[in-house]
């Protein structure tokens, strides 16, 4: 089997991470039509690819016969796109995050169980080396119980680089549901949790000019089986460091700790029975490439929707209520 793969929405680098996975295996995946509503965009992907082009992804999924897509629209958009692509019986991957209204949430959970279909998010950091080798060790219980949990998720702005969208509120969405959700989702996952309370604050310090900009925030969470976390994110990252990033989480647990590293590729821990060690690491996967192999196999991927849904929908309640001092609870359990 060739995947005919579709890409709607081309507004984001992180496409890239589907295009090296597509690239890498050419027998696997084949891109056969794209619909971007930026005319310049279409053209200059239509000439890369050679494929037919549309101004519109419903355009796009009424005319091609498409098994999979690759949604990377305007934030503000996408989860009208990926319910779509749903409805129309085309398994999506989709950038992150994955909508920005509780909403459109709700609209792209509806799809998804009436359609039956796979619903994927390039939440990569799940398949990161330190990734990996801390879950594995939390399921030994070498940490006991999961009790604090830190992460902070700097980016760097690079601000000529960015397209204006990513400067508006309704196209954009926020900052704690843009790149919060990468921890959250991964604390969600550690833990199982279930149900628990979250709040969010967000603030502009440095773009006074960009009012519907928020620069940093964060998300504090508690989950009902008992962890509290906080987790940050801004867009101070140094201009002059080799990384765009210095993503850091530190997790604290009844019988030990763990440092995850993720720019620098570590995984540091240390335990009441063992003293501080660098954890030996796996190699590391992608979503792209787990949601891939799931389509070629007929089997579920590794990354599951009702994760993604409870995810998101716990960043959007910090996001949505951001600032306004009130812990709004969630619950995934009859999910």
């Amino acid at each position: 089997m060739t995947i005919r793969f579709g890409l709607a929405g081309l507004r984001h680098p992180h496409l890239e991470y589907l295009l090296s996975e597509i690239d890498a295996r050419p027998d696997d995946v084949q891109i056969v039509a794209l619909a971007e509503n930026d005319p310049a965009l279409r053209e200059q992907f239509g000439r890369r690819f050679a494929v037919p082009t549309y101004p519109d992804h419903r355009e796009m999924l009424a005319r091609e016969r498409l098994d999979a897509a690759g949604v990377v629209s305007v934030n503000g958009a996408r989860g009208q796109v990926v319910a779509d692509c749903l409805v129309a019986g085309v398994d999506v991957v989709a950038d992150k995050p994955l909508c920005t209204t509780l909403a459109d949430l709700d609209l792209v959970e509806a799809a998804w169980r009436r359609s039956g279909r796979r619903l994927s998010l390039l939440l990569d950091k799940r398949f990161c080396g330190p990734t990996l080798a801390v879950r594995d060790r939390l399921a030994t219980g070498d940490l006991g119980d999961l009790v604090l949990a830190w992460a902070s998720g700097p980016h760097r702005l690079r601000r000529e680089t960015r397209p204006s969208w990513m400067f508006r509120h309704e196209s954009y969405g926020g900052i704690l549901n843009d790149l919060c959700i990468h921890d959250v989702d991964l604390l969600l996952w550690f833990t199982g949790a279930r149900s628990g309370t979250v709040q969010g604050l967000a603030g502009n310090r440095a773009h006074p000019d960009l009012p519907e900009f928020q620069d940093h925030g964060q998300v504090l969470l508690r989950t009902d089986a008992g962890l509290l976390a906080t987790i940050e994110a801004h867009w101070f990252s140094p201009e002059a460091a080799p990384y765009h990033g210095d993503y850091r989480m530190v997790l604290t647990g009844t019988e030990g700790t763990a440092e995850l590293r993720w720019a620098h590729g570590e995984l540091h821990i240390a335990t009441h029975r063992h003293p501080p060690e660098i954890v030996p690491l796996p190699a590391p996967g992608s979503v792209a490439a787990d949601f891939f192999d799931a389509v070629l196999t007929g089997r579920q991927a590794t990354m599951r929707t009702s994760e993604i849904l409870t995810a998101t929908r716990v960043a959007l309640l910090a996001q949505t209520t951001a600032n306004s001092g009130a812990w709004q609870a969630w619950d995934a359990t009859s999910a």
